[in-house]
């Protein structure tokens, strides 16, 4: 008998467990996927991004782009907001159709962040996010793209060199010489001299660890040649595809050279 009450007790509970289960105020149909499951807002993604930093070396003319993909809801409106290591947000731009191309120039982000631009230095960063407004609010997305301050730095080539004013009082000089990247910035000549000690001395010299070296256009020199010398290079002027140049090291010699470029292209603003 206590086993018929038993199963007559558990038929009972089930009854009310599926009536309970039914009522209107249950988090099923469409009420509940209306209001728990349909997503609001509009999650913004940046991808194939172009340059991929600021270049120090020529603000002016430093910009990076990158595409922007909405998913969720439309969105009527994107604020493309930046920060500067960290500090606030600030807005820069806004599109208002997606997808689209979006490029930030660095003097934007400058003067809508109040920066200083002699203040920026290499490895600084600027952060952009994303505010999208769409028919379920505003919401700012995950996604963020990083942008640091760098420096370009494209010297290696060979040029033509016209050498004069050399310290063995030797003719005028031309020929060609080879910049060498030997790293990030960094480059070698293939001749220091710029023809001069195959004048003076009837061959090239040893070169040792010399280097110069490139940090956002700004020249110097480090290392030695094979003699325990260090050497020196001064930009005297840049005027398009000339460079020119004087070099001087610790055991007296010198030379003022002035290298041309024959690619079509202008030096960068170089200086010391």
């Amino acid at each position: 008998m206590k086993k018929y009450i038993f199963y007559y007790l558990l038929v009972f509970m089930g009854i009310m467990l599926i009536q309970t289960g039914c009522s209107d105020d249950a988090p099923v149909g469409d009420y509940f996927a209306d209001e728990q499951y349909n997503a609001r807002g509009t999650v913004i993604t940046p991808s194939n991004v172009v340059n991929g930093f600021f270049d120090l070396g020529d603000l002016d003319n430093s910009s990076i782009a990158f595409d922007l993909a909405q998913t969720g809801e439309a969105a009527s409106s994107v604020s493309v907001l930046a920060n500067y290591n960290g500090g606030g947000f600030s807005e820069v731009t806004s599109v208002s159709s997606l997808p689209t191309t979006v490029t930030v120039n660095a003097n934007d982000v400058i003067s809508a962040l109040g920066l200083d631009a002699n203040s920026i230095a290499v490895g600084d960063v600027i952060v952009m996010v994303f505010d999208a407004t769409s028919g379920g609010g505003t919401y700012r997305s995950s996604n963020t793209l990083s942008a640091p301050f760098s420096c370009l730095s494209a010297l290696a080539g060979t040029y033509n060199y016209a050498s004069t004013n050399y310290w063995c009082a030797g003719p005028d000089l031309t020929g060609e010489v080879t910049i060498i990247e030997t790293g990030a910035g960094t480059y070698s000549f293939d001749d220091w001299s710029f023809g001069s000690y195959g004048n003076c001395y009837g061959g090239f010299g040893t070169w040792g660890s010399l280097s110069m070296n490139d940090v956002c256009n700004k020249i110097s020199l480090s290392g030695e040649d094979n003699y325990g010398d260090t050497w020196e290079l001064t930009i005297n002027s840049v005027s398009g595809a000339d460079l020119d140049l004087t070099w001087t090291n610790t055991y007296g010699e010198y030379g003022t050279t002035v290298l041309t470029r024959t690619d079509g292209t202008n030096w960068p603003p170089l200086s010391n």
